[in-house]
């Protein structure tokens, strides 16, 4: 039953390798190579084998993606995006990589975690766009001031 479960489970991420949208430009205008429906199926299929969490770097090897480092790092990045846009749950942690996970319970928590990053980054971006705004106000007790003593 189990190995049913597997077969089913690999059979649907092969069925989404297939239905993969190909990427042609970079939002962020990076010197990242257009992501190809090839090389996001083969990061898929790398990803499928993988018994455990693969670096970035890693990926980059195995896909032969050229150019340094960072811009491999980048590329897996776009890839690893296009992925998910069709479907796939690859989790990611800062310290193993990225990891197919078919777990439900793995991948919430993932998301979860995304979810309470933003939240973070729009709350501190909110404070700092008050304090923006708060330039005479109560702003400038928590600015520090030099004083020479003088007067």
């Amino acid at each position: 039953m189990a190995a049913t479960r597997l077969g089913e489970m690999k059979s649907a991420h092969v069925a989404a390798a297939s239905n993969i949208k190909s990427v042609t430009g970079n939002q962020f205008d990076m010197d990242v190579e257009t992501v190809t429906t090839d090389c996001a199926a083969a990061c898929l299929r790398l990803l499928q084998s993988a018994m455990r969490p693969l670096p970035a770097v890693e990926i980059a090897r195995r896909l032969e993606l050229t150019g340094s480092r960072e811009t491999q790092r980048r590329h897996v990045r776009a890839i690893i995006k296009l992925l998910r846009d069709n479907g796939s749950r690859i989790v990611a942690t800062l310290d193993d990589g990225y990891l197919l996970t078919d777990d439900e319970k793995m991948w919430r928590e993932y998301l979860d975690g995304k979810q309470i990053d933003a939240k973070r980054i729009l709350a501190q971006t909110h404070k700092e766009k008050r304090m923006l705004s708060d330039a005479n106000g109560q702003g400038i007790l928590f600015r520090p001031v030099c004083t020479t003593g003088l007067g």
